[in-house]
């Protein structure tokens, strides 16, 4: 997984980004497990914590959504997200309400 794309996607459509409420330098980046990992804080009106993207064996990203403390709260349950789908997943499950249309 390669974070600068996987940063650059996720900022793809920038309001998107900043309704979540990430704090600058909150990104923290594991590259020495493997999967390789990206975790990040958001404040939307879904879901305040922690964001949690893994690339699986399948080349599908896995997401969890955790609290600060590190209970999951929501994930992609095992399906896996391909690229394309994974902003409007994390977008669904962090801050789009009805209104936003």
């Amino acid at each position: 997984m390669n974070f600068d794309e996987l940063i650059s996607l996720l900022k793809n459509d920038i309001r998107i980004f900043w309704s979540w409420g990430v704090p600058s330098k909150s990104f923290v980046v594991d590259k020495i497990n493997y999967p390789t990992m990206v975790r990040f804080t958001v404040n939307g009106h879904h879901h305040k914590g922690h964001v949690y993207i893994f690339l699986n064996g399948s080349d599908l990203f896995d997401v969890f959504l955790t609290t600060s403390q590190g209970k999951i709260k929501n994930r992609t349950d095992e399906m896996g997200l391909y690229f394309d789908q994974l902003v409007e997943w994390i977008d669904e499950m962090v801050e789009r309400i009805p209104e936003y249309r």
